[in-house]
C-alpha cells in the first residue's frame, strides 16, 4: 500500500479507482493536485466520478469507536506497566549509590613526591621507568598534592591498566619500594557506580569510568567497610 500509516475508518470505505486498490484521501488529493495523477496501481487517471464511497453505518462508527478505545487502554496499560518497571530497577539500583567496588584493572598509589609539573609527571608515569612498564594504561589521574606529617608534600596516583593481570605485576612490584626516600603504597582502586546508571538511563558520555552493570557482591564495599 502507497499509505505508510493505517487507514481510518472513513479512508477504510474509499476507493478511488475501479481496480480496487486503495488509498487515503490525503494521498489520493495529493496524486491529483501535485504528481500524475494516475493510479499507483493499475495507472488509470483518476476520475472523481468514479469514487465509490461507502457511508458508514451507526454500527460501524460504535465498533470503531470501542475499538479504538481498546486500543487505548492497551497502550495505557503498556506504558503503566513500563514505568514500575523503570521505578522498580531504579529501587533495586538505589542501595548502590553508596557502594564503592574494587576494579581489579586499577591501582591506587600513594607516597610519591611531585618533583615536577603535573602535565610532565603524567608523562613520566605512563614511561617505562615507572608505571609503563607493567602493562598498557588506560588513563592516569594524580591526586591532589598533601602534606604528610612531615611537612613534605605527597601525591596519590590512579593507574588504570587494560588488563588485571598487569595490575596485580603493578602492586606486587610497586607496594613497599621506596621513591625519593619514601616508602610508597598500592593497592587496587575502587570506583562507583555511574549516576545514569542509578537512574536507570542511558549514559552518553563514552569517556565515563563509572560502572554501568551490577558488580560482584564481593567485590562491593560500602564507604564504612573501607574505613574499617
Amino acid at each position: 500500500p502507497l499509505c505508510v500509516e493505517e487507514l481510518d475508518l472513513s479512508d477504510k470505505h474509499f476507493r478511488p479507482c475501479p481496480c480496487g486498490y486503495q488509498i487515503c484521501q490525503f494521498c489520493y488529493n495529493n496524486i491529483k493536485t501535485t504528481l500524475n495523477g494516475l493510479c499507483p496501481a493499475c495507472r488509470r487517471p483518476y476520475d472523481d466520478s468514479t469514487i465509490e464511497w461507502k457511508k458508514i453505518s451507526p454500527e460501524e462508527m460504535a465498533m470503531h469507536k470501542a475499538d479504538l478505545a481498546q486500543q487505548a487502554k492497551k497502550k495505557a496499560a503498556a506504558r503503566q506497566k513500563e514505568a514500575q518497571k523503570r521505578e522498580a530497577d531504579s529501587l533495586s539500583r538505589k542501595h548502590l549509590a553508596g557502594l564503592r567496588v574494587v576494579q581489579r584493572n586499577l591501582v591506587y598509589v600513594t607516597g610519591l613526591a611531585p618533583t615536577i609539573s603535573e602535565n610532565e609527571l603524567l608523562e613520566t608515569l605512563r614511561g617505562d621507568q615507572y608505571f609503563g612498564r607493567y602493562g598498557k594504561i588506560i588513563k592516569i589521574v594524580v591526586s591532589k598534592s598533601k602534606e604528610t606529617s612531615h611537612h613534605q608534600q605527597s601525591i596519590g596516583v590512579y593507574v588504570t591498566y587494560a588488563r588485571k593481570e598487569d595490575a596485580a605485576t603493578c602492586i606486587a612490584a610497586v607496594d613497599g619500594s621506596q621513591n625519593y626516600g619514601r616508602t610508597l603504597r598500592a593497592q587496587y582502586g575502587t570506583t562507583k557506580y555511574c549516576s545514569a546508571f542509578l537512574r536507570n538511563e542511558t549514559c552518553n558520555n563514552r569517556n565515563c569510568m563509572f560502572l554501568h552493570e551490577p558488580a560482584d557482591e564481593n567485590e562491593s564495599f560500602t564507604r564504612q567497610d573501607l574505613s574499617a
